[in-house]
């Protein structure tokens, strides 16, 4: 009798997990989804560093994105994760600022939580103001902005159509399009 308890007890657990992870949409907007971006050829000599933030809330893939684009995507043979400007070479600092959704949308947000997602929430204000402090022989060159718009809703009635979050961009692809964006707006300086 104790495991069918212990069993039911897990599906319980599980059910209130899966309402919640299947009745909420994400986009990004001017992100529409697209497939990965190739690497390029290792060609470039020079010392790369890069500084990865702590994203100051749940990191959806942002941080991996940008660790594997630094660490595998670019064509610098020598690239290390630290936070020492090398006197020779590169640094790449980047600042993740998350974006708060409205103080509106968080309240009905909450409600919708407690809820059970019975009541709909929605946001279209929050995301990601991120930096790109770039580096070049010990000497800051350059400084990049860009900001992410996340658009977030959520209710019970969408676990029909979650599906749909397979057909928009995901976080690790939204970051790893803005490094790649990043590099070439900063070409002129590698």
């Amino acid at each position: 009798m104790t495991t069918a308890r212990t069993r039911i007890f897990k599906i319980g657990l599980l059910f209130p997990l899966f309402i919640v992870l299947t009745n909420c949409l994400i986009s990004y907007k001017d992100h529409p989804k697209i497939l990965p971006l190739p690497a390029e050829e290792k060609t470039n000599d020079a010392n790369f560093v890069y500084v990865l933030p702590t994203f100051p809330q749940m990191n959806l893939g942002g941080r991996e994105a940008l660790k594997n684009y630094f660490q595998n995507k670019t064509r610098f043979k020598n690239t290390v994760e630290g936070v020492d400007v090398p006197k020779s070479g590169y640094l790449v600092n980047v600042k993740v600022n998350y974006r708060s959704p409205s103080p509106e949308a968080t309240v009905f947000l909450g409600i919708s939580t407690l809820t059970a997602t019975l009541l709909p929430a929605w946001s279209t204000q929050d995301g990601y103001d991120v930096q790109y402090l770039l580096y070049k022989d010990g000497k800051k060159v350059g400084t990049y902005e860009y900001h992410i718009f996340r658009n977030y809703a959520q209710w019970l009635l969408f676990i029909p159509i979650s599906w749909y979050n397979f057909e928009t961009a995901t976080e690790r692809e939204v970051f790893e399009r803005m490094t790649f964006k990043f590099f070439e707006d900063a070409k002129e300086h590698f």
